[in-house]
């Protein structure tokens, strides 16, 4: 009997980090979401910049795919430069130029 008791605590502690491990996963994947790069205007341009990178292979189809990559390339220099209001302000427009409104693109 005691073999048997044994196996009943080594299956509970299996069950036991099996299920710290799990919830560390989820844990770690909650905050992967939030810092997916989707929000705008904190101040950081960090997460305009991680958006724009997301999108930009998608979006080769739009008229100013070239232009979006330009205009980020600026945005990128004010980041580095200090200026993240303009960087912020350089990275929106670059998203916009590659972000679809009612199913079209921008075209100016």
């Amino acid at each position: 009997m005691p073999n048997l008791r044994l196996k009943q605590i080594n299956i509970s502690m299996k069950h036991t980090t099996l299920a710290v491990i799990l919830a560390l996963l989820f844990a770690f994947s909650i905050h992967t979401v939030t810092s997916a790069g989707h929000s705008t205007g904190n101040g950081t341009c960090t997460d305009d910049i991680i958006h724009w990178q997301n999108m930009i292979e998608k979006r080769t189809d739009a008229p100013l795919y070239e232009d979006s990559k330009a205009v980020q390339s600026k945005a990128i220099g004010a980041k580095v430069t200090g200026k993240t209001a303009e960087c912020e302000t350089l990275m929106e427009e670059a998203l916009r130029m590659i972000r679809k409104t009612d199913g079209e693109y921008p075209t100016e």
